[in-house]
């Protein structure tokens, strides 16, 4: 069961991460680019985040997946 949701974590940092990776790319696309630094900045620094954050999941699904508890 653990690696069941050690699967399910880690999908649901990927799907973060690649909602963070959209997010940046629409943040530096030529659109909001020449709408100044008030409207890209919000997606960038979402993006950015989004990924930052999905990083502890990652590490917590790899520990669970290792621990030896039955």
């Amino acid at each position: 069961m653990k690696y069941l949701w050690a699967l399910i974590a880690i999908a649901y940092a990927l799907l973060n991460i690649y909602v963070g990776y959209i997010l940046f790319v629409a943040g530096t696309g030529a659109r909001l680019s020449q709408k100044g630094i008030y409207l890209q900045a919000p997606p960038i620094l979402g993006g950015l985040a989004l990924a930052v954050l999905a990083i502890p999941l990652i590490w917590n699904a790899f520990r669970l997946a290792t621990s030896r508890t039955p």
